[in-house]
């Protein structure tokens, strides 16, 4: 039997006004990269997230997370989660963390949240990306506060269980959103993906494409992938294409109306190779000038053929333009996602996207 205390959050959710900081910072008006279960989706492991970008005196009353946007996924359900949480001041940077969680730890650790049954309420996927509001909140039972100077808060996760719908000690797909640094600053953008497309002619599936711009040093790069397209004919005519515009449209191609263009399509531009014989494609554009950060651009792919004028349109597909990714790096973790008693675990540069408040 659980002999934790129960504790539940004290908010349902967390506006941007209750928050004191966000972590990875660049991410508090931009969705992560990524996705992931760690750490609160596991039935037994320990994560810490060095952070270096809290200001100097900020009071740490919890942390909260926020579900993942982009992944096209409906309600995940609610559970609980037996967990510790403890702060401190790391004497390492995010790029210094050992894979020893020891290592890691700062001199006068505090256990913010001693070992509790917290419980996470259902989310479902938000309409636009990010998610408005961090849903999965962790309050703490003390208070910490950084130094005036600032530093590396190392916040060290244990999670000895959970309850859910699936049972007891699960792991559980709870897909929290999260963003991956590199090492040499480029940054991802990937696509949220919203507004159907159309079949291809002959087919009852609807095109679907996923899309990711990447920032690079010194140019910008998409990324397509086409599924449920107009196949090629095995003469390599059959075209991947894109529309980008900077609004959402929603008027239909008079020539089939029943594909709408989602797109203010301000720009059309043949992506390289062909479609296959199944109707998909994967390639890139690449060289592509630097765009402006911060602009929110709305998409869609698409394929023709050229012999036949048989075409379809994907789904809308928008991102939000992105700058060079924050270097030094300033966040970083150290997860071992199958045993809480651990004293090592891996270093990854993907960190869950975590508001402070």
């Amino acid at each position: 039997m659980r002999c934790a205390l129960f504790v539940l959050p004290l908010l349902a959710a967390l506006s941007p006004a209750q928050i004191t900081a966000v972590s990875p910072a660049d991410r508090a008006l931009l969705e992560g990269n990524s996705f992931t279960h760690f750490p609160i989706g596991r039935a037994s492991a320990r994560m810490q997230t060095l952070h270096v970008d809290l200001p100097g005196g900020t009071v740490v009353s919890g942390h909260a997370y926020r579900r993942d946007a982009v992944g096209v996924r409906g309600v995940i359900p609610g559970f609980t989660c037996d967990m510790q949480v403890t702060l401190s001041i790391a004497l390492n940077l995010p790029t210094q963390a050992s894979t020893n969680f020891a290592a890691n730890t700062g001199t006068s650790p505090v256990v913010v949240l001693p070992r509790s049954m917290v419980t996470f309420p259902a989310t479902d996927r938000p309409t636009l990306d990010p998610a408005p509001t961090f849903d999965l909140l962790v309050p703490y039972q003390v208070p910490f506060v950084m130094p005036p100077q600032g530093g590396t808060l190392c916040v060290d996760v244990e999670v000895f269980g959970n309850v859910s719908a699936s049972g007891v000690d699960q792991n559980l797909s709870i897909y929290l959103d999260a963003h991956e640094h590199f090492a040499d600053g480029r940054s991802e953008a990937a696509a949220f993906r919203t507004f159907q497309g159309c079949p291809a002619p002959g087919s009852n599936n609807p095109c679907f494409g996923t899309m990711s711009l990447w920032r690079l040093p010194t140019s910008t790069r998409l990324d397509v992938s086409i599924r449920d397209g107009v196949a090629d004919d095995g003469s390599g005519t059959t075209l991947p294409y894109v529309l980008l515009g900077t609004s959402i449209d929603g008027s239909s191609w008079a020539p089939q109306p029943n594909c709408p263009i989602w797109s203010s399509h301000e720009v059309w531009f043949y992506l390289p190779g062909a479609m296959n014989l199944q109707g998909s494609y994967d390639g890139s554009r690449t060289a592509l000038p630097i765009l402006p950060p911060g602009h929110r651009l709305w998409c869609q792919a698409g394929s023709t053929n050229l012999a036949s004028m048989a075409f379809t349109f994907s789904d809308a597909l928008t991102f939000v333009t992105p700058a060079l990714g924050t270097l030094p790096i300033p966040v970083t973790r150290v997860a071992n996602s199958t045993n809480q008693a651990a004293a090592t675990g891996t270093v990854s540069n993907a960190v869950p996207v975590m508001a402070f408040f």
